[in-house]
C-alpha cells in the first residue's frame, strides 16, 4: 500500500497498523514497536516485537495492557471452530501472555524460559522490570491473606470470586454460597476488587499461585504458596503510581483543601478554579520548599503561582517543619 511504501522508504516516521503489518518486510531501522493491545500469545508478541532494532541498534518495544485485553482474546478463541484440546492449548498460551504482562521479574528471562532456554540470567539490566526504579513494597501479608482465602475456598474458584470474598462483596453469589461466613471474608476490605485482582495476577505471574483449567481457570496452591503462608518466603512488588497517591484524609491535604476553600469563597469561584485536588495531592507528595519546587507540582504554572502559589507554599513549609 501507499502508506507501507512510504514507511519503508523513510518518507514517514510513524505508521499505525494491524499486527499483520511488516510480515516479510525487511526494514532494519525501526526504533519503536508499540502494542496498543495484548497479542494472543508469546509467539505472536516475540515475532511482532522483533521487528524493532534489526540493525543491531537499541530499540524499544512497548506493550500497553489492560485486563480487558484478555477477555477480547478469549472471545476470539471461543469463536474459532476448533477441537476442545486445541482451544485449551490456545487459552493456556493466552494466560502465559497475561502472566508476562503482570510479572515483576526480568522480561527477557521470561521470554527465553518460555521458549525453552536453560540457565537464563535472572536479570538483563535492559527491560522495564530490571530498570524499574519504583520503590519495592513488601506485600507478604497481603499475599498470605489471598492464599489463605484460596485455601478456605477449597481451591475451587477463580480470580473474581476470590477477590470478591476478600473485599467483602455482598453480591448474591457470595452470600448465597455462604462465603461471608469464611474467616477470610472482607479481610482485605481496604482494597478494591480491582486492586485485589491485580495482586492475584501478580502472584500467578511470579509463581506464588497456580491455575488449573484453561476455559474456567481455578486458583490452586503450589509449593511456593505454602512457603509464603508459613512465612518462609517474602513477596514484593513495585509500588504502582496509583498507590503512591496521597490519602484524601491526610492532615496536610485537609489543611490545603481548607485554604483553597477560604480563597475560593473570597474570590467567589469554585474551589477547583484555584487548584484541582490532583495539584493539592502533588503538593502533599512533593512537599515543595521553594518557588522552583512549587512549579514542579502538577497544575502549577507561573500564572497560578503568582496568584496563589505563595500562600500554599508557606502552608506546606510550615507543615513540613
Amino acid at each position: 500500500t501507499e502508506a507501507q511504501e512510504a514507511f519503508i522508504y523513510d518518507k514517514i516516521q510513524l505508521v499505525v497498523a494491524t499486527n499483520a503489518f511488516g510480515m516479510g518486510i525487511d526494514k532494519s531501522n525501526v526504533r519503536f514497536v508499540i502494542h496498543y493491545n495484548m497479542p494472543k500469545n508469546m509467539e505472536s508478541y516475540y515475532q511482532e516485537a522483533g521487528r524493532a532494532g534489526r540493525d543491531g541498534e537499541p530499540a524499544d518495544c512497548i506493550l500497553l495492557y489492560a485486563p480487558g485485553d484478555k477477555h477480547i482474546q478469549k472471545f476470539l478463541i471461543d469463536q474459532v471452530d476448533a477441537a476442545a484440546p486445541r482451544k485449551e492449548e490456545q487459552l493456556k498460551k493466552l494466560q502465559q501472555m497475561v502472566d508476562y504482562c503482570h510479572t515483576s521479574r526480568c522480561l527477557r528471562s521470561y521470554i527465553l524460559k518460555y521458549f525453552g532456554e536453560k540457565d537464563v540470567p535472572s536479570k538483563c539490566a535492559n527491560c522495564s522490570s530490571c530498570n524499574d526504579q519504583r520503590q519495592l513494597q513488601d506485600i507478604t501479608v497481603e499475599a498470605q491473606k489471598i492464599l489463605s482465602c484460596v485455601y478456605r475456598l477449597d481451591q475451587g474458584w477463580g480470580i473474581t470470586v476470590t477477590a470478591k470474598v476478600l473485599a467483602g462483596s455482598k453480591s448474591k453469589k457470595i452470600l448465597e454460597s455462604n462465603f461471608d461466613q469464611l474467616s477470610t471474608y472482607a479481610i482485605m476490605s481496604d482494597y478494591t476488587i480491582k486492586e485485589i485482582k491485580n495482586l492475584i495476577n501478580l502472584l500467578i505471574a511470579d509463581g506464588y499461585l497456580s491455575q488449573s483449567g484453561a476455559k474456567y481457570p481455578l486458583l490452586k496452591l503450589n509449593q511456593k504458596s505454602y512457603q509464603v503462608m508459613q512465612g518462609k518466603l517474602e513477596v514484593e512488588r513495585r509500588i504502582e503510581a496509583e498507590q503512591q497517591r496521597v490519602s484524601e484524609d491526610s492532615k496536610l491535604f485537609i489543611i490545603l483543601k481548607d485554604l483553597r476553600k477560604e480563597i475560593a469563597e473570597k474570590e467567589g469561584v469554585p474551589p477547583y478554579i484555584i487548584f484541582h485536588d490532583s495539584s493539592l495531592k502533588d503538593m502533599c507528595r512533593l512537599l515543595p520548599q521553594s518557588k522552583e519546587e512549587m512549579l514542579k507540582v502538577s497544575g502549577v504554572g507561573e500564572v497560578k503561582y503568582s496568584r496563589y502559589g505563595e500562600k500554599f507554599l508557606t502552608t506546606v513549609k510550615e507543615y513540613s517543619h
